[in-house]
């Protein structure tokens, strides 16, 4: 069962090294003649040291703990792998790169290069490529090429946090969900270009690092840089678009109707959210934050809103500068984050219905008979105890790892509570801004706590404790035992 794993991660490693002969092309298309071939040859280096890890194996039947295995250590690969670029290119530190590379995988955003306005376009390229490949998921993105056999493919969905599948098989819901992530990924090339104005680079960049609420810019001064707000309209839509569960899409087309998209409950709670935070922030902005224009408070404000909320990271300002009330607006939204299933991070939106409607549920429940029976629903759906129970079990264990962070970040860092906390929620939340000041300087030790906090974010927590579990590890060696028998 172990080569199991050493095949499914062997097929990761060349999915990952053809997505490198992206940038070499960038590279000739732009004059970068060092780059491109610098790409050219680590791209077909990792191919082949893929092929060769794969060599005379396949891939069986992938048990659930195995699925775990696979995704949480494929995402610590492919992180080593993007950061060799950001060394040989861009003259960065070991950690540095791998977390400039962690934090695009994973869509976090946040990022320790000071000036990225002068790195080569390959180099920004592939900065926001992986951020576009993460979005959807590494163990998806592999999942395109090669199809376990069983109940394979739906173990390995399972284990990249996806809960539901919208059409027969796991892998023909895989590969719509490409198609629709690669159609609007185009849809907000071309709106960006013909429409903002944008060049065809940043247009594209943009597209890649928006659909997968990643958050990385070409520019220092992220979206406030080009002052552009066409173009602010057009990323709030597609960060809302992001951070909707893919599924509700598939569901729509396959019906034909709009009625599944409207009667979506995540959907409608975040464009309530956004509603609502918008509103808070332009008062607490106008009379407090020092914006003399209701309208540019309202843009700031609406911008930032559906930035944070969908984990996306994009900025028009310092956010650090902002009044205290509206500090707290963005960091609830940290929490809360977007939609199950889709490319956004955090809690998410659906969990947060659930609680809260479970307190009203009890509240309820407790002025009715005892023998009285009401079903538990959420958006007409009931919801059984069972569900409720991991709900629970996930948001607990995720604000037990945002503290033990926040308090190593102080310990290591020297960072005051709410700061350290702040760079926590962030980096766990696969959002990017916080109050904590992300740079090179930033220890080393502080940083690999973030990188922990992403790759952690990024995959709900539970494969990363799979991982580490000696449980884990006694199944999958007795199910090579008993295969071997």
């Amino acid at each position: 069962m172990a080569g199991n794993i050493t095949a499914a991660l062997a097929n990761i490693v060349r999915a990952v090294g053809l997505t490198l002969y992206l940038p070499a092309a960038v590279a000739y298309l732009y004059g970068e003649t060092s780059q491109f071939y610098f790409f050219l040859v680590y791209a077909s280096l990792v191919l082949v040291a893929g092929s060769l890890l794969y060599y005379r194996r396949k891939i069986g039947e992938i048990m659930l703990t195995e699925a775990f295995v696979v995704s949480a250590g494929g995402w610590l690969i492919v992180s080593l792998i993007g950061s060799i670029p950001y060394i040989f290119l861009a003259g960065m530190s070991p950690v540095d790169a791998y977390f400039e590379a962690m934090s695009g995988f994973t869509t976090t955003g946040m990022t320790v290069i000071s000036n990225v306005e002068i790195l080569p376009r390959s180099l920004l390229f592939w900065r926001a490529l992986t951020q576009w490949v993460g979005g959807i998921g590494i163990v998806l993105f592999f999942l395109l090429f090669v199809s376990p056999s069983g109940l394979g493919v739906w173990r390995l969905y399972r284990a990249e946090a996806r809960e539901e599948k919208a059409l027969a098989t796991t892998r023909e819901t895989v590969k719509y969900m490409w198609k629709l992530y690669a159609l609007y990924t185009a849809a907000c090339i071309l709106a960006l270009i013909f429409l903002a104005g944008f060049s065809p680079f940043d247009a594209v960049a943009h597209a890649f690092t928006v659909l997968s609420t990643g958050g990385f810019s070409t520019r220092n001064a992220s979206i406030g840089a080009f002052g552009n707000p066409v173009a602010e309209a057009i990323l709030v839509i597609f960060m809302i678009v992001g951070a909707t569960n893919f599924i509700v899409y598939i569901r729509t087309l396959r019906y034909r109707s709009l009625r599944v998209l409207l009667r979506c409950v995540e959907l409608r709670a975040c464009l309530l959210i956004v509603a609502a935070a918008s509103l808070l922030m332009t008062a607490d902005l106008y009379f407090n934050g020092g914006f003399t224009s209701p309208l540019e408070a309202l843009r700031q404000s609406l911008f930032h809103v559906a930035s944070i909320l969908t984990t996306t990271g994009y900025t028009l300002s310092d956010i650090s500068g902002f009044p205290a009330f509206t500090t707290w607006i963005l960091t609830i939204l940290m929490v809360v984050g977007g939609g199950l299933g889709s490319t956004g991070g955090a809690v998410k939106i659906i969990r947060i219905v659930v609680i809260i409607k479970a307190v009203h549920y009890m509240v309820s429940k407790a002025a009715l008979p005892e023998r009285a029976i009401k079903p538990f629903k959420v958006g007409g759906q009931v919801i059984g105890e069972t569900e409720v129970f991991r709900i629970m079990s996930f948001i607990s264990a995720y604000f037990v790892l945002i503290l033990l962070e926040g308090m190593l970040i102080t310990l290591l860092g020297g960072f005051d509570p709410l700061t350290a906390l702040s760079g926590a929620l962030s980096a766990q939340g696969n959002v990017g801004p916080s109050l904590l000041p992300v740079s090179a300087n930033l220890p080393d030790p502080v940083k690999a706590v973030l990188i922990f906090g992403m790759w952690a974010g990024r995959l709900e927590i539970f494969p990363i404790l799979a991982l580490i579990s000696p449980y884990t590890w006694r199944e999958i060696s007795r199910h090579r035992h008993y295969g071997r028998r």
